[in-house]
């Protein structure tokens, strides 16, 4: 363990791979929050702080439940000590067989799901890369329960080699970066359905500009003042601002839907003006203002 451990730090900064496991997860979430919208978020010109900020929105839960479970074991692993362990050591051959087949099948059912995933296991995010986690810590134990004598010591020639504990360290990496991976893109996704849910609530946006932009959408409204002298003689309302990134404003309909919205991708520019307006708040009569 020492000698893999030393190798892994001198492959790759913690601070290093955190930061570029943080990217991944951001980039993943941005990818599904906006194709729930139609829009290809490499259009957006995100940036890498962008990213990371993105990535922590699905933190919270997975570290709450680490935070619960180490809880639980601080208060309760003298009980474990004590009640638990010796059940195992009494039925040393009957755990290692168990944890044996339990670890292989749920390896094996993490496996299949990378080709051909298996019904139900797409509801539940991340499923098929927890299997395969919990599946390799189930081998391992098998692993060392048999080279454990009775009296609990594994001797050196017995213990894990390099080579096994890489091996266990790579299906875990594997494992927890498909389930985290699949749980970022699904918290993305149901952020976007939950902006959907709340688009009414949000500040309406009216979008003044000097030429005819061609907005076409459910709720929006184009009116074209008749005041020559108007900077802004087009004027598009019901409107929400979703994002603006790389220069570019991201809209959509207040009445969107995903069966038959359009999102709108509006370079930002001197002949474009965006006013915002409360919720239920009208815009105002006049337009070339």
């Amino acid at each position: 363990m020492s000698r893999l451990g030393r190798v892994v730090r001198n492959i790759a900064a913690p601070t290093t791979l955190l930061t570029a496991l943080l990217f991944f997860f951001g980039w993943s979430h941005a990818y599904w929050f906006f194709d729930y919208f139609g829009v290809n978020s490499t259009t957006l010109g995100l940036t890498t702080q962008d990213y990371l900020i993105r990535s922590q929105d699905f933190l919270f839960i997975p570290l709450a439940v680490i935070g619960c479970l180490s809880t639980a074991y601080v208060l309760f692993s003298t009980r474990i000590r004590t009640f638990v362990l010796p059940l195992f050591v009494n039925h040393r051959r009957l755990v290692t067989l168990g944890s044996a087949v339990v670890g292989m099948a749920l390896v094996g059912i993490g496996m299949i799901n990378i080709g051909t995933p298996l019904p139900g296991f797409d509801r539940i995010p991340g499923l098929p890369g927890l299997c395969i986690v919990v599946g390799t810590l189930f081998i391992a134990a098998a692993v060392r329960l048999r080279r454990t004598n009775q009296d609990n010591v594994e001797t050196p020639a017995d213990s894990l080699s390099v080579l096994e504990w890489g091996a266990v360290f790579i299906l875990l990496g594997a494992g927890l970066f498909w389930a985290v991976a699949d749980y970022a893109a699904a918290v993305g996704t149901g952020r976007a359905m939950d902006q959907v849910d709340q688009l009414l609530a949000q500040p309406s946006v009216s979008v003044y500009s000097a030429k005819d932009l061609g907005f076409s959408g459910p709720g929006v409204v184009e009116l074209i003042c008749d005041d020559a002298d108007a900077a802004y003689p087009f004027r598009y309302d019901g409107l929400k601002l979703v994002l603006q990134s790389g220069n570019q404003y991201l809209l959509l309909p207040a009445e969107w839907s995903r069966d038959t919205g359009v999102a709108f991708l509006l370079p930002r520019s001197d002949t474009i003006r965006l006013d915002f307006f409360p919720a239920g708040v009208a815009p105002p009569q006049r337009c070339g203002w």
